[in-house]
């Protein structure tokens, strides 16, 4: 029997708001008497400062408060990870999206013009935008050493840190190998593009010492936790309340607005609001994490793969932010979805003078999937192996074990995805090049591994709480972030399922530091596993103290009912209550009705010097892309054709929110193949808007069939594990292997841009790394 919610197409809980124009973004607040803020930020991208002279933007008519870290030097650092990053700059600016001043005035084009009276004198030091210049020992430090990161022959001031992956003996693999083929692989910095910028809205309560503030997050009690440790302040003083969300891909795990909302709410005593231009947002927060991989891989003549060498370099910018996360997992997915019995390989994460780097979109496994699905393709090349064939044969399954260690023993879809995505797209093994009409066209195959949660020893978890209204319907809290993938649909799914109840019986409660507990953040492909499985153990419990309470209620009335498939019945009058209806009447007699669900798994912490574990994460999400592309050799011109994308999520919970998954990471990964570049030299941004920094529109749109695989025993609630980040992995390096399909020209950079093809394809030579 078809379940009645879960694994069915169910309408976005926030879709009609927002198609009506109702819901409401971190922009669109508006406060009575409030202030705007603006932000004057560093002059060079690495320089002494010398001196402030505000003076004159404090006579500006209009402006009501102007200050630099003098004038607050109770403020303290912030930091996802290390609290490496000031609020505002005292001695030496990192980037230029250091904030040196902080203007609030009556309306928003006074406070841009202060900042033009703003003097600074500064003296500037040499720039690094280069990780392989930050880890020479003589370059210039860009902050003081710390004792942790020091590692023998790097510079100690601009290395974050290092980890090492070992398994096996790699010189027996390379040993028993009849091939060894080596690559060097890049990625570089790409940005978000989320279709809200960073803006927000607080106020501060005199009396109760409360500063409320309105600003989109993906992670409300975290963020709240930066705020309140940075300014000096008790949690309970920090409210955050989450606004509708324009998007994230991981830049809103960041700290942006939030800390200078609230300084300048507490210090002006009136609200205050900041809003993010383009432009300022493009330099100032988080990128992708460019990445160099460095891969030596042993193979025997029948694609058997023997032994796996990398070296994963990684530029986190000016600060740390999830750097040191981010590049030590593209280290521990270095070798893919694939079995490899040897292999060894160490990571560095940089410091430079670029924007930082932080989460985005796959959090590392991104520009490793790209990296060793390049190297695959290498591989097969070498060996004349047909690219599909030589992954099914080393593909994971049941039983296999990771980079880590880590055996695993449910929910491994890896070969079902390759053999579901040739079938649906019609591969045929050995398929090459061909021309239609004077163009060139070709097949690439890509696959892919993610770890759904934080996982690694990492805290992880999630709460749920669920209450009965007068009315019988079923309120949720929960602080999970709607970013736009979803969750709340589905954990709204999962307790209509449970319940038995109609979806319009179901009411969301905002996510509110103060009113919803933690959900942890909304990335890591986490909150299907974490806030979907606590919002089952509620929605369990819920339903026993309705059927409880309400059957205590009825024996007092109707001496004679009985239980029947889940409806009461009460005898003699064959009335038929329910679930809603037993809600009601439990609800009307006693104290409020309520449950909670907290789910909090254990994963282990892996060895600092082999990487090794024995579980690392709760569940792997595998992913297969076959992609069809069309070259113009006259212009260098690539179109994507269409893209048979299979992922194994496990169990479907919404079935169009996975298609939607699958098509927008498609998208996104379309983009980062073929145009997504973030350009920073010495420093500084030379695209920082969307004239120039070019995305996908609908014109480049690619027909795209998902075919779902489902094991339905991962560890989420009814077998379901994520697709949110899993969704983007293959999209990239598919579109990259089909265009050496199409042209016999190997890139090991993205993006492949139609200059850089046409140059190629003119030469009809291999390119240089990073042409």
């Amino acid at each position: 029997m078809a379940d009645k919610y879960v694994g069915q197409r169910v309408d976005r809980v926030d879709a009609r708001d927002k198609v009506a124009g109702k819901a409401l973004y971190s922009a669109d607040y508006y406060l009575e008497d409030m202030l705007y803020i603006k932000v004057l930020r560093a002059p060079h991208p690495h320089a002494l400062i010398k001196s402030i002279d505000v003076s004159r933007a404090r006579e500006v008519p209009g402006v009501v408060r102007v200050i630099t870290a003098a004038d607050v030097p109770w403020v303290g650092n912030f930091g996802l990870i290390f609290k490496d990053q000031e609020v505002l700059v005292r001695e030496k600016t990192r980037y230029m999206g250091d904030a040196l001043a902080i203007v609030a005035a009556e309306t928003e084009d006074i406070a841009r013009r202060a900042l033009e009276y703003i003097e600074v004198d500064y003296e500037p030091l040499p720039v690094i935008s280069d990780p392989l210049q930050a880890m020479k020992k003589d370059a210039i430090y860009i902050h003081e050493p710390r004792e942790e990161s020091c590692e023998p022959g790097l510079n100690p001031g601009n290395l974050l840190c290092s980890h090492r992956l070992e398994r096996g003996d790699l010189e027996q693999g390379m040993a028993e190998a009849d091939l060894i083929v080596e690559n060097e692989i890049r990625t570089p910095h790409v940005e978000h593009v989320a279709l809200q910028p960073e803006a927000g809205v607080a106020k501060y309560d005199k009396e109760s010492g409360v500063c409320t503030m309105w600003a989109a997050t993906q992670w409300l009690h975290d963020i709240q936790a930066d705020v309140a440790q940075s300014l000096q302040l008790n949690l309970e003083q920090v409210q955050i309340i989450q606004p509708a969300i324009g998007g994230a891909f991981g830049k809103r795990e960041d700290v942006s607005v939030h800390i200078i909302l609230a300084l300048m709410a507490i210090l002006t005593e009136r609200p205050v609001k900041m809003e993010m231009t383009r432009e300022e947002l493009m330099i100032t927060q988080n990128k992708r994490h460019p990445i160099i991989f460095r891969y030596k891989t042993g193979v025997k003549k029948d694609g058997t793969i023997t032994a796996w060498e990398a070296e994963v370099i990684g530029d986190t910018g000016a600060y740390a932010s999830t750097g040191s996360a981010v590049v030590h997992q593209a280290l521990y997915l270095c070798t893919g979805p694939y079995n490899v019995p040897h292999l060894r390989g160490v990571s560095h994460t940089l410091y430079t003078n670029n924007t930082y780097s932080g989460a985005m979109r796959g959090f590392g496994a991104t520009q490793a999937a790209f990296a060793y699905e390049t190297q695959m393709d290498c591989i097969a090349a070498e060996l004349d192996l047909d690219p599909l064939e030589l992954r099914r044969k080393n593909a994971y399954e049941l039983g296999s074990i990771t980079p880590n260690g880590q055996v695993l023993t449910t929910s491994v879809g890896m070969g079902e995805t390759l053999d579901r995505a040739a079938e649906v797209f019609g591969y045929e093994p050995g398929q090459r090049c061909r021309q239609v009409n004077g163009k060139l066209r070709g097949i690439g195959v890509a696959s892919s591994m993610f770890g759904c949660g934080y996982g690694e020893g990492f805290p992880d978890h999630s709460i749920v709480d669920l209450e009965v209204s007068p009315a019988g319907k079923i309120l949720i809290r929960s602080a999970a972030a709607d970013v736009g993938q979803g969750v709340l649909t589905v954990i709204s799914q999962i307790v209509a399922e449970v319940l038995d109840i109609p979806l319009d019986l179901i009411e969301l409660a905002p996510g509110d530091t103060h009113t919803t507990r933690n959900a942890g953040s909304t990335s890591a492909t986490r909150q299907t596993i974490f806030s979907g499985n606590a919002a089952r153990i509620a929605a369990e419990e819920l339903l026993g103290k309705i059927y409880h309470r309400a059957s205590i209620e009825l024996v007092r009335h109707h001496p004679q009912f009985l239980v029947q498939k889940g409806k009461v019945i009460l005898q003699g009058t064959e009335t038929r209550l329910s679930l809603a209806e037993l809600a009601r009447i439990a609800r009307e007699k006693g104290d409020p009705l309520q449950a909670e669900g907290c789910y909090f798994p254990r994963t282990d912490s892996p060895d600092p010097a082999t990487g090794q574990g024995e579980l690392l994460y709760l569940a792997y999400t595998f992913n297969t892309h076959i992609t069809e592309v069309e070259v113009d050799p006259e212009t260098g011109l690539v179109r994507v054709l269409r893209v048979v994308a299979v992922p194994d999520v496990g169990r479907v919970i919404n079935r169009t929110g996975v298609e939607g998954q699958s098509e927008g990471g498609t998208v996104m990964g379309l983009g980062m193949a073929l145009m997504e570049k973030q350009v920073i030299e010495e420093g500084i941004t030379l695209n920082a808007d969307l004239s120039t920094y070019l995305i996908p529109t609908a014109m480049d749109m690619p027909e795209i069939k998902t075919e779902v695989v489902e094991s339905g025993d991962a560890a989420g609630p009814f077998g379901a594990k994520g697709i949110g980040e899993p969704a983007l992995l293959p999209a990239a390096p598919a579109i990259i292997n089909a265009i050496y399909s199409a042209t016999g020209i190997r890139f090991r950079h993205i993006p492949v841009t139609p200059d850089q093809l046409l140059t190629a394809l003119q030469n009809k030579e291999q390119p240089e790394e990073g042409d």
